[in-house]
């Protein structure tokens, strides 16, 4: 089947061609409708108030978050042990291991640097 020939048949078997459009009166009574229903929608927008409450709560969050950084009390530097390297071990189901050294201090160990 050509292209063609696909086109022309859903031109001919298509009901919308067969049926009547809008008559001019049924045309400018929607668009009154549309139109009414346009201008009595409200904006969408945010309107200043709400955009002064919600600058006004942005800010106080801030304020905030900066007095208690300021104002929190020094932890002293901690002195207990290291920690231990803690590793995680993943096994598959063919045998093959996978181990992670995980390292709170960031460091490499002396045989690993580069």
């Amino acid at each position: 089947m050509r292209k063609e020939d696909i086109s022309e048949r859903l031109r001919t078997t298509d009901p919308v061609t067969h049926e009547p459009g809008l008559s001019e009166t049924e045309v400018h009574v929607m668009r009154r409708a549309i139109l009414a229903a346009a201008t009595d929608a409200r904006h969408a927008g945010w309107s200043p108030w709400r955009l002064a409450l919600a600058g006004t709560l942005a800010f106080t969050v801030v304020l905030a978050v900066f007095i208690g950084t300021v104002f929190a009390p020094a932890r002293p530097a901690s002195t207990g042990p290291q920690a231990t390297p803690r590793q995680l071990q993943f096994e598959t189901p063919g045998g093959t291991r996978v181990v992670w050294i995980l390292n709170s201090q960031f460091d490499l160990p002396k045989d690993r640097q580069p």
